[in-house]
């Protein structure tokens, strides 16, 4: 019986001077990951890395009074990156009798709806995207063309080391007036187009 005491004080013993060696591995082991973790994440777009256009085919985003113009981000260097967020936007022109375009964030609407914010990674030649939606409807007693049709869109997107320094800029036809001043941009997404209804 006191062998067996004595026995059990030395197994003790030994686990209680082994724990700080396995606590002091599993640190190591936690902070190599995290270092491996941390050279493999993917950087952000430099606007260098990037492309932008607009897919405004003919009735491809419509129905029923709302319309949406997909507009194409492309990778067109060699490494991957990654965008996260919302573009900043602006028409030209923009304004017609004093009154100007508004776009908005989290713009899900009858064509392409609300999507939370996410890291997008684009590899080489790849595409991400963000919709915008608008009416088509809300005021026709304005002109067809001229002051109120947009010639093109400007958008900043989150890049490095800047974000929304660089523009880019693509040619869109929206009669603004007929969609009320309104529009509503999504949050950038994986692949050519965004999440629809």
């Amino acid at each position: 019986m006191i062998i067996f005491r004595n026995y059990q004080r030395a197994l003790f013993r030994v686990a209680i001077g082994v724990l700080p060696l396995f606590g002091s591995i599993g640190i190591l082991t936690f902070t190599g990951s995290t270092a491996a973790l941390a050279s493999t994440a993917i950087p952000t777009c430099s606007s260098s890395q990037l492309t932008m256009a607009a897919d405004q085919g003919s009735g491809a985003y419509s129905a029923a009074g709302n319309q949406g113009v997909a507009f194409l981000i492309v990778n067109i260097s060699k490494r991957a990156c990654s965008l996260k967020g919302y573009p900043k936007f602006r028409f030209f022109p923009s304004t017609y009798k004093g009154t100007s375009t508004h776009v908005t964030d989290n713009g899900g609407g009858q064509i392409f709806v609300t999507v939370a914010p996410r890291q997008v990674v684009i590899k080489p030649g790849a595409t991400a995207s963000f919709g915008l939606n608008y009416g088509d409807a809300y005021n026709q007693s304005d002109p067809n063309a001229g002051p109120c049709m947009t010639q093109s869109a400007t958008a900043w997107l989150p890049v490095w080391p800047h974000p929304y320094s660089v523009p880019f800029t693509t040619t869109v036809n929206i009669n603004f007036c007929f969609a009320g001043f309104h529009f509503g941009v999504t949050s950038i997404q994986r692949g050519p187009v965004p999440k629809q209804r």
